[in-house]
């Protein structure tokens, strides 16, 4: 195969051009199909295609296949497609047209002839390079409980001075949530359409927020006891909904029994290379040992890196994964736990509970962790401060999308109906907060309630609380304003996204109005198609229906022949009557 010589004719950035046999660039779907990508610099070819064929196959034939642009993020364009061969061995190379002539990306480099030896090499598909993800996680919509601040169902388990549901939260506060009182208010919550209710941690701790374990098999006594998380669980199951626990692993208490054997004993401790320790003797005032962040002597950090530790935390989680039938973790810090702990975490749990998702906390990009032998999915934090940057008039619809697709990126596609999206949690202030309004705290709800991914309800979000700085971002529910407009209207909301095969599955297609206060995108799965608006002005917009948009579902918008109006600091979702052309 020929390609044009190099000369004076219109090239290519050559320098822009990336691709690895291995990672997110070339990775197993199936048991003979791999994802293959290819980055170049944005608009600078025309067309590219991939040849391919089983590694040991000599002969002269060869398959010829289209990549599509799927994603540009203002710098580069990410070109995609899936190719299979029986025998799951693969070799291949890449042809880029531009104007003015085209040319061969191979193993090697540049070449206007390529040979088979040039090739890029796929070796073998292992049954452990597929990466396989649970089904019945995929864009579901996932509920964050608080439980001391979700609903008093038994004041007899409530710690002392706790405090009434309306008055604000200090640093040591209690409202006496507990297990009770979430089974008291399930049905709630099933009505909203959330599929997976994730609690913040369970197990005994003398802070409110639990994130500083005394011990790891034992429920606070504060929400109830073991007995009654089973029943919770089985409460949630028979809603056909899923239970997450908060799994702290990274730290523990100062108080932890294992910990107090250290201070006591010191050097001599059989758990002294449990924790990351400086020098001899420790001391909880002069912090001479890691801890939570490098800030915290009350929760000391734990070794995840030695074989007892790690051993200990699997099995503490296998007893609450068979106990309570859980369906999933969510792990805090999980970017600080050691990769030979999550490995080994995920290998002996999924052996035993093979659809269990596992959710890590992670703030930043997070693909390190999400390669098919660590974690599931992770907290997609870049989507928060993406969409509260434009909602805050900081960025235009552009640079959001810039800003999503750059991220996307670093995921295999395969992630993106899996990523959780979040518009606020227990860390962040609260979105209605933040934004200092309603209709936009509802608006990003919306954005996010359409959006490709998992969306994340932190509670009361929903009902559009407000809540600053830690701890003020962890009020109590307020009950009372169930039937308030917003209230009403994100209900609707989350209600449709739960009933939506389309929203929950299908692909996201940008499109870019010429307001830059719009945030617009279609969502296409099965034949189906679903257009979505917000609009971010003050005023009403009006957008010329180059979209193939039908009738209204949910929102305010009007349609007049080949306009749409959308009221100012509102949303529109629509059917989608043909297939879009992507912008």
């Amino acid at each position: 195969m020929k390609g044009s010589p190099d000369g004076k004719e219109k090239s290519i950035e050559r320098s822009a051009i990336y691709h690895i046999s291995e990672h997110n660039y070339a990775y197993a779907v199936d048991e003979k199909s791999l994802k293959i990508r290819l980055k170049t610099k944005r608009d600078d070819v025309d067309e590219v295609f991939i040849y391919f064929k089983n590694l040991y196959d000599h002969t002269e034939a060869i398959n010829r296949k289209a990549m599509d642009k799927i994603l540009s993020d203002g710098i580069s364009d990410l070109y995609e497609t899936t190719i299979s061969v029986e025998q799951k061995r693969f070799k291949y190379y890449f042809e880029l047209i531009y104007p003015g002539g085209n040319i061969f990306y191979t193993s090697d480099g540049f070449m206007s002839e390529v040979t088979e030896i040039n090739c890029f090499f796929y070796p073998y598909i292992n049954e452990a390079d597929i990466s396989r993800l649970p089904s019945w996680a995929e864009g579901e919509i996932l509920y964050q409980i608080f439980t001391d601040r979700f609903y008093d169902g038994n004041p007899a388990n409530n710690p002392d001075k706790t405090r009434a549901f309306d008055e604000l939260p200090d640093k040591d506060t209690y409202y006496g949530g507990d297990f009770e009182g979430i089974i008291d208010r399930l049905d709630y919550i099933a009505g909203l359409g959330v599929k997976m209710i994730y609690l913040n941690p369970v197990f005994l701790s003398f802070s409110y927020h639990k994130y500083d374990t005394v011990d790891y098999y034992q429920i606070d006594s504060g929400f109830g006891n073991a007995s009654d998380l089973i029943r919770l669980s089985d409460e949630i199951h028979r809603r056909n909904m899923k239970l997450i626990l908060d799994g702290v692993f990274n730290h523990c208490s100062s108080s932890n029994p294992i910990f107090k054997d250290v201070l006591t004993n010191q050097s001599n401790s059989k758990y002294r290379d449990w924790f990351c320790i400086s020098d001899f003797p420790i001391d909880e005032i002069l912090g001479n040992y890691d801890s939570f962040g490098g800030l915290v002597p009350g929760m000391p950090r734990l070794n995840t890196d030695n074989s007892e530790v790690i051993r200990y935390v699997i099995d503490v989680a296998i007893y609450w994964t068979r106990l309570l039938h859980l369906d999933g973790w969510r792990l805090d810090v999980a970017d600080e736990v050691s990769h030979d702990l999550w490995i080994q975490f995920r290998r002996e749990l999924k052996s035993l509970f093979p659809d269990i998702l596992l959710l890590g906390e992670i703030w930043n990009h997070s693909s390190r962790w999400l390669q098919g032998n660590e974690l599931d999915t992770a907290t997609n934090y870049k989507f928060m401060r993406a969409i509260h940057d434009f909602a805050q008039g900081r960025i235009n619809s552009r640079t959001f999308w810039n800003r999503i697709n750059a991220n996307k990126m670093l995921y295999k596609s395969q992630l993106y109906n899996y990523l959780v999206n979040l518009v606020g949690s227990h860390d962040t202030i609260r979105c209605r907060t933040l934004l200092n309004s309603v209709d936009l705290h509802v608006l990003v709800m919306a954005v996010n309630m359409a959006f490709e991914g998992i969306p994340l309800i932190y509670y009361g979000d929903e009902l559009c609380m407000e809540g600053g700085f830690d701890p003020d971002n962890r009020r109590a529910m307020r009950w009372q304003d169930l039937d308030t407009e917003c209230a009403k209207v994100l209900r609707e909301l989350s209600r449709f996204r739960a009933e939506s095969e389309v929203l929950k599955k299908g692909s996201l297609i940008p499109v870019y109005p010429e307001e830059d206060r719009v945030i617009a995108f279609c969502r296409e799965y099965a034949g189906e198609g679903i257009y979505f608006i917000a609009n971010f002005n003050e005023k009403s917009v009006e957008l010329r229906n180059r979209y193939g948009i039908g009738s209204l579902i949910h929102g305010e918008a009007m349609i007049e022949d080949e306009r749409i109006q959308v009221k100012g600091k509102k949303f529109a979702i629509f059917h989608r009557k043909h297939k879009t052309d992507q912008q």
